[in-house]
């Protein structure tokens, strides 16, 4: 986790320092002062405690070969819950006379499949939608089959990653963790990432 914290550090001072440069060598800096024009809001599934909505406006320059950019493309705002029913309230059926195990995961073998998913996940940050850095916990679920496979994944934390292309691209990158088998039922587990 300290490796994907010190890497995660690193690449955003490194886009920062493009950014900056960016604006001050090129003159890519915000457009100037205009009357903002309404935009279309993006409505977002709210979790357990919502954020207050806040209309963020934003506008984007047109492209210097004279095409337009894309109108009404406004990042998500607040805290989402995204992908597959994890069916967590499902009545578990223990079999008394078989000889189904009932084994789980530890919580060492669930970091260890995070951790050989890491660079998969880290590429996944640039999908985020809108300019502004996001700060937050980003929460993994996980359902998972004896066999070690990811049956369903969902995501829940700021809206900026949990959905469009970062969303889909992180669900993906969680469904091809292959962790060990164990003889048990399908388990959920969830992993936690923080944002900075």
């Amino acid at each position: 986790m300290a490796k994907f914290l010190s890497g995660f550090g690193a690449a955003t001072v490194l886009w920062a320092l493009v950014g900056a440069g960016l604006v001050l060598g090129l003159g890519w800096g915000p457009p100037p002062e205009e009357p903002a024009e309404d935009t279309d809001e993006v409505v977002v599934a709210e979790t357990e405690t919502p954020a207050p909505e806040q209309p963020t406006r934003r506008r984007r320059r047109p492209r210097r070969d004279g095409a337009s950019a894309s109108e009404g493309s406004e990042a998500p705002t607040g805290e989402a819950t995204t992908g597959d029913d994890l069916r967590e309230g499902e009545m578990r059926t223990i079999d008394g006379e078989g000889t189904g195990g009932e084994a789980q995961l530890s919580g060492g073998q669930i970091e260890a499949g995070f951790d050989g998913a890491m660079p998969r996940i880290r590429r996944c940050f640039v999908l985020a939608a809108g300019d502004e850095p996001v700060t937050g916990r980003l929460t993994f679920g996980l359902r998972i089959r004896g066999s070690g496979e990811v049956s369903a994944v969902n995501l829940s934390g700021p809206a900026a990653v949990t959905t469009g292309d970062c969303g889909d691209c992180l669900r993906t990158a969680a469904r091809g963790i292959r962790f060990p088998s164990f003889d048990g039922p399908e388990m959920v587990a969830r992993y936690p990432i923080t944002l900075e």
